[in-house]
């Protein structure tokens, strides 16, 4: 199975106290198992690296080794000029999500997963929460 991983799944696996901690850990798991490939963006990235450091400096040499990690685990796909127009011409909410969505389809990606609950997918992919997905497409 290929799943996108929005951008708060890899903030809940790497924060203990955020909700959906335990399922995100899960899915990164299964990932770093070859039992799913799990799809994220560049701009995910960024976005992680900026929440992981703001105000932590000191976590900079963490965040090098945790994208060394990530990279090792996870299929990395570019923020591509034509993400940004195809998502630009069918976004109804949230450009955002609707860029994320289309380097989702562009990735062959089977669903979405986030926590985001008004997540905006203008492409027709199942968007699931990370406990729906262990729950419900994912069983060991």
């Amino acid at each position: 199975m290929k799943a996108f991983l929005d951008t708060n799944i890899l903030l809940d696996a790497l924060e203990t106290g955020r909700e959906h901690h335990r399922d995100s850990q899960a899915i990164l798991g299964l990932a770093a198992r070859g039992r799913i490939e799990a799809v994220v963006s560049t701009q995910s990235l960024v976005d992680l690296a900026y929440i992981y450091t703001k105000g932590h400096k000191a976590r900079l040499q963490e965040l090098r080794t945790l994208l060394s990690h990530l990279d090792d685990i996870l299929t990395i796909r570019d923020t591509s000029r034509r993400s940004l127009l195809f998502a630009s011409n069918h976004f109804t909410n949230d450009f955002e999500d609707a860029v994320q969505s289309a380097i989702a389809v562009d990735a062959g990606c089977e669903l979405i997963i986030t926590d985001d609950k008004l997540f905006d997918e203008p492409f027709g992919l199942p968007v699931v929460s990370p406990d729906e997905f262990c729950k419900d497409y994912f069983t060991e």
